[in-house]
C-alpha cells in the first residue's frame, strides 16, 4: 500500500479532523512534523500535506502512512494530492498560533482551621489592592498586575510548596498554565470557577496577603485570576471527581487535561463566557460538546425505518453503530471506506436484520448522519436525501463515528453503556453471543474479560493416549496481566477469608481459603483498575458465578440472580473496605447485557 491508495474522500476526512483538533494537535496525534515544503489548501485554509495524506491513507485503507513511509518525499505527496483535485501551495514560513484549550485545575479552598473561607473572601471575592503589596511584589510584577487589573484590585490565590518533588501537587504547580480554569472545592462540592491570567512565585507577597500556616509555610505559588464565578448552588463534587479519576474528597491541588475537562464541562453550571474550543468542523446540529448522556439519547432516538404496518424499527442503523463501535474498541480507525463498510456490514444486516428487511448497507452509511453521531466524507452536500447506489461505488466515500463519539467509546465504561443501549433498545431478541462474535466484540460475556493472548487455549483440553513418558509440552508466548498480590491478600485479611456473599469461610490444606474477585475485570475490554475498591472477597463458587455474570449486586447492596430467583441477601461490607459504586454499576450493566 502507498500513496496510490489515498482517496479524495480519505483526504477530506483527514482535513475535517485536522480542522477539529487544530494543526499542531493533529500532527502530534499521528506523529508528523510541520510541513516545510508543501501545504494542502482547502477553502483558503492550509494543512500539513504529509500528515493529511498519511491520515487520508488510514481512512481509505485502515493503515496509517507514517512520516517515514513516504519514499518519494514531499514532491510525490503534492503530485498525489493534485491528482485528487486538491490545491497544493508552497509552505508558508509561519504557522498561525492556535487558541489555547484550557486544562482544569482542581483547587481545595481549605476549611476554617487553615483560614480557607477567610482567605477566599479576602483575596478572591474582595480582591487585594495592588498598591498595598506593591513593595513586596517588586516593580515588574506590580506593573504586570496593574496591566491585568484596571481597577487596581488583584484577585489572587496561592499554594504552599509541594512536600515531595514528584507528587501530584508538584506536577500541578509545574504544568498548570495561563489560560487554565480553576475550580474551587469546599464542603464536598465545587463553589466557584475562575481563569488563570498570570502565574508567579513570591513568598514575600504571599506572606503579606495571607501570612503563614501552622507549619510556618506560606502560599507562595500564586495565581492571578480573572472574573470569579461563584456558583449559586454548590455543585456536588463526587460525580465529577469520579469521572476525572480523582479520589474524593479532594485533598490536594490537582491538574487534569483539556480532554478530561471536556468530559465534565457539561456537569458544571453554564459559564458567563463560553470555553474556547479547538477549531471546529462540527455539524450545525452539535451545539454543545458531546458527552455520554447525549450520545445515549441520540442512540435511543435514531430515526430508523419502519415498514408499513410493522411497529419494529429497522436494525440497519443499530447494527452499523455496533459494528463501528467494535472497530474503535479494537483500535481501528473511526472512519471506514464504503467498500469495507459494504463488505462487512452487508452480511451483518443479512444475518441479524429483520427478516422482512432488504440488505441495503448504503442506507445506514448515509442516513446515520441524522443521528449527530456519524459523518460522511466524499459525497457533495447537495447529493440529495439519498444518493443513488452507484454514486457510493464511484466516489468511494468514507464514513463512521464523529471524533467526539469515537473518543467517548474509547472509554470502557462509556463503551459498555453504548453497547447496552443499542442492544436493549433495538437488538433485544438477537442471540448476542453470535452477534458479538460476528462483529468481533469479545470479552463482554464474562466479568473478567479476555485476560491474555492465549485465553482460548486455556479453556481447551486435549486428551491424548500415551504408552509411557511425561505429558508432551509445547512452547507458547502470551501477554499476561500483572496483578498486585498484596491487594489480594489485603482484601482476604480484611474479611478473614469469609465470602462476602454467603458468609462461608473455607479451609484448604489446613488454612483458610478465599478468592479475590475483581468487580470490573482487568482484562480486555473492561480494563478495570487493580485497586481495593474494585475487589471482593468471595468463595470459589460465588467468584465463578460473579465472573460468569450469573449474580450481581443491586443498587441497594443486595446480591441478586441475573436470570431471576430469590435474592441471596445483602452483600457483607466493612467500613475499612469501601467499594467503588461505578464498578458495581459496570458489573450490573454487563449482567443486564448478558440477560
Amino acid at each position: 500500500m502507498g500513496l496510490g491508495d489515498v482517496t479524495r474522500s480519505g483526504v477530506l476526512a483527514a482535513v475535517g479532523e485536522s480542522r477539529h483538533l487544530g494543526r499542531e494537535a493533529f500532527r502530534r496525534r499521528y506523529g508528523f512534523g510541520q510541513a516545510t515544503t508543501y501545504e494542502l489548501v482547502v477553502d483558503g485554509d492550509r494543512y500539513d500535506s504529509k500528515a493529511i495524506a498519511g491520515v487520508g491513507h488510514m481512512y481509505a485503507t485502515d493503515s496509517l502512512l507514517r512520516s517515514d513511509d513516504f519514499s518519494g518525499g514531499a514532491d510525490t505527496v503534492a503530485r498525489r494530492l493534485r491528482a485528487l483535485g486538491f490545491a497544493v501551495a508552497e509552505a508558508s514560513a509561519m504557522e498561525a498560533p492556535e487558541p489555547y484549550v484550557p486544562q482544569l485545575v482542581l483547587q481545595p479552598r481549605g476549611g476554617a482551621h487553615v483560614r480557607g473561607p477567610k482567605n477566599f473572601a479576602k483575596s478572591v471575592r474582595t480582591g487585594v489592592p495592588i498598591a498595598e503589596i506593591q513593595t513586596v511584589l517588586g516593580k515588574q510584577q506590580a506593573s504586570l498586575l496593574s496591566d491585568l487589573y484596571a481597577d487596581g484590585i488583584a484577585r489572587l490565590w496561592g499554594a504552599t510548596p509541594a512536600k515531595r518533588a514528584n507528587d501530584s501537587k508538584a506536577k500541578t504547580l509545574k504544568n498548570r498554565r495561563v489560560g487554565d480554569d480553576v475550580l474551587f472545592y469546599a464542603d464536598k462540592g465545587f463553589i466557584a470557577r475562575a481563569r488563570i491570567l498570570h502565574l508567579f512565585h513570591s513568598p514575600d507577597a504571599a506572606h503579606a496577603v495571607w501570612g503563614v500556616d501552622q507549619d510556618g509555610s506560606t502560599w507562595e505559588h500564586i495565581m492571578a485570576l480573572g472574573s470569579i464565578e461563584e456558583f449559586s448552588e454548590v455543585v456536588p463534587a463526587e460525580p465529577i471527581l469520579q469521572r476525572l479519576n480523582v479520589p474524593a474528597p479532594l485533598r490536594s491541588l490537582t491538574l487534569r487535561s483539556a480532554g478530561d475537562y471536556r468530559r465534565v464541562v457539561h456537569m458544571l453550571p453554564a459559564r458567563r463566557s463560553s470555553l474556547p474550543r479547538p477549531h471546529s468542523s462540527e455539524p450545525s446540529y452539535v451545539s454543545q460538546p458531546m458527552n455520554l448522556l447525549k450520545m445515549l439519547e441520540r442512540i435511543e432516538t435514531l430515526n430508523t425505518h419502519r415498514s408499513p404496518g410493522a411497529g419494529t424499527p429497522s436494525r440497519h442503523q443499530p447494527l452499523a453503530l455496533l459494528w463501528t463501535t467494535a472497530r474503535v474498541a479494537a483500535g481501528k480507525p473511526r472512519l471506514a471506506p464504503w467498500s469495507r463498510f459494504r463488505a462487512e456490514v452487508g452480511p451483518l444486516l443479512a444475518e441479524f436484520g429483520l427478516p422482512s428487511s432488504k440488505v441495503t448497507p448504503e442506507y445506514p452509511f448515509w442516513h446515520l448522519q441524522g443521528s449527530g453521531l456519524w459523518e460522511v466524507h466524499g459525497i457533495a452536500d447537495d447529493a440529495g436525501a439519498m444518493p443513488r447506489a452507484g454514486i457510493f461505488d464511484t466516489l468511494q466515500p468514507v464514513a463512521g463515528l464523529t471524533f467526539e463519539a469515537a473518543e467517548i467509546i474509547k472509554d470502557p465504561i462509556s463503551r459498555l453503556n453504548v453497547i447496552a443501549k443499542l442492544c436493549q433498545t433495538y437488538l433485544d431478541d438477537i442471540d448476542r453471543h453470535a452477534l458479538f462474535n460476528r462483529v468481533e466484540l469479545s470479552g463482554y460475556e464474562t466479568a473478567d474479560g479476555l485476560l491474555n493472548d492465549s485465553a482460548e487455549e486455556r479453556d481447551q483440553a486435549v486428551d491424548v493416549e500415551r504408552a509411557s513418558g511425561p505429558a508432551e509440552r509445547r512452547e507458547s508466548t502470551s501477554s499476561r496481566l500483572v496483578r498486585d498480590a498484596a491487594l489480594a491478600r489485603r482484601v482476604k485479611e480484611l474479611h478473614s477469608n469469609t465470602c462476602q456473599v454467603c458468609g462461608v469461610r473455607l479451609r484448604y490444606k489446613r488454612s483458610p481459603y478465599s478468592e479475590a474477585a475483581h468487580i470490573r475485570g482487568l482484562g480486555t475490554p473492561h480494563d478495570g483498575p487493580d485497586e481495593l475498591p474494585n475487589l471482593l472477597c468471595l468463595c470459589p463458587n460465588h467468584h465463578r458465578l460473579f465472573d460468569g455474570l450469573e449474580i450481581y449486586i443491586d443498587a441497594g447492596g443486595i446480591v441478586q440472580w441475573t436470570h431471576g430467583g430469590e435474592p441471596l441477601g445483602p452483600l457483607r461490607r466493612l467500613p475499612a473496605h469501601p467499594l467503588d459504586e461505578e464498578h458495581l454499576r459496570y458489573h450490573r450493566e454487563l449482567c443486564a447485557l448478558s440477560g
